[in-house]
């Protein structure tokens, strides 16, 4: 069992705020980033797990906090088990779909329904192999409540044609959290948190793309597919004008959905506790979404290259915007011991795009 042993805290001690920082430059993750790039194109994707390795350990090892460092521990052998395992699946699905396609939609419901087990497991694994100062992170196998919230909830989105979608959110945030561990200390999300905070972010943000939409993107939409043009003659419905505010309503609708995530997380994270331990996260929205776009544009004008500088761009924002209020001092806690996690889990979630973040 690992541990790091401290004097306890003790209630009249004041909480010190120690402040994230990432150390990481663009210049030395890009050549990281190329390499396994062509490494993963030459091996037809074979060395895209230690690729996915090699990328975590530099992201995470210089992600700093309290004068330490995170550090990740997966084994590519296992992430490349784990993928295989999942490509043979898909291909089994593919397959079957052209030669029993009622087959095929079995195989559909038999993953749809694996979702929740899908989930805590890829949780299990990312936790088990992610560590702060030699103590590992931990996820309960909280099998049972994941299928009660992933498809009892759901179904629920789906009866109420999506209006329930923030409440099935919150639960799924609240389950995420509250069954993660930093050793011996519980995360919690706190109760002042509640759905009613989720819709009102959801709202806000539909309200705002819709009036966006309203006063830039429609007219300009309308304009270029006007059915008759300045000479009187007939002009095409739908033509090259249209792409412009069709890019733009499309760019918009990104933007909106990456709002609401990040807005999201920044709620989760300032309503998470560590043990006695307070999260802060004091990112702005404004500033988050001006560099995702910028980003976005770089990385569109370097046809890729800058993909690299966009990452640790990003990361060293959203780190340098993330602190603790830390009772005591961190190193106060004695690792618990958890079971080897397979990558199983993981890799099929990313193998069939399943989207297992807050």
């Amino acid at each position: 069992m690992e541990q790091a042993l401290t004097a306890a805290p003790t209630s009249a001690q004041s909480p010190t705020l120690e402040v994230m920082s990432f150390t990481g430059q663009s210049g030395e993750y890009f050549r990281i980033w190329i390499v396994n790039l062509c490494l993963t194109v030459i091996t037809l994707g074979i060395y895209s797990p230690w690729a996915k390795v090699r990328r975590n350990k530099y992201l995470y090892r210089h992600s700093n906090l309290a004068g330490a460092s995170f550090d990740y521990h997966a084994d590519p052998v296992a992430i490349l088990k784990g993928r295989l395992i999942a490509l043979g699946a898909l291909g089994l699905y593919l397959a079957s779909s052209v030669i029993l396609p009622a087959f095929s939609a079995l195989i559909g419901l038999a993953i749809a329904l694996a979702v929740p087990w899908l989930l805590v497991r890829s949780r299990m694994f990312a936790m088990r192999n992610t560590s702060y100062r030699n103590v590992r992170f931990r996820f309960k196998p909280i099998y049972a409540a994941a299928f009660k919230i992933i498809v009892g909830r759901f179904l629920l989105v789906l009866i109420s044609l999506g209006l329930y979608y923030p409440i099935f959110r919150y639960h799924r945030s609240r389950m995420i959290v509250d069954n993660t561990a930093y050793g011996t200390l519980d995360l919690e999300l706190s109760d002042k948190i509640d759905g009613a905070d989720f819709y009102s972010i959801y709202v806000s943000a539909g309200i705002l793309f819709a009036l966006v939409a309203f006063l830039v993107a429609i007219p300009l939409f309308t304009a270029a597919t006007g059915s008759v043009d300045a000479n009187g003659d007939a002009a095409p419905s739908i033509g090259w004008l249209a792409l412009g505010p069709t890019a733009l309503l499309g760019a918009l609708y990104l933007l909106t959905y990456y709002g609401v995530d990040a807005a999201i997380t920044r709620l989760v994270l300032r309503g998470t506790s560590v043990g006695p331990h307070q999260v802060h996260c004091d990112w702005t929205l404004t500033k988050l979404l001006w560099i995702q776009a910028t980003n976005l544009v770089a990385i569109l004008l370097s046809l890729g290259l800058l993909i690299p500088w966009a990452t640790i761009r990003m990361q060293a924002y959203k780190l340098s915007t993330l602190a603790i209020a830390v009772q005591g001092d961190l190193a106060a806690v004695v690792a618990a011991e958890a079971e080897e996690v397979s990558a199983l889990g993981d890799e099929i979630g990313e193998t069939f795009d399943y989207d297992f973040g807050l």
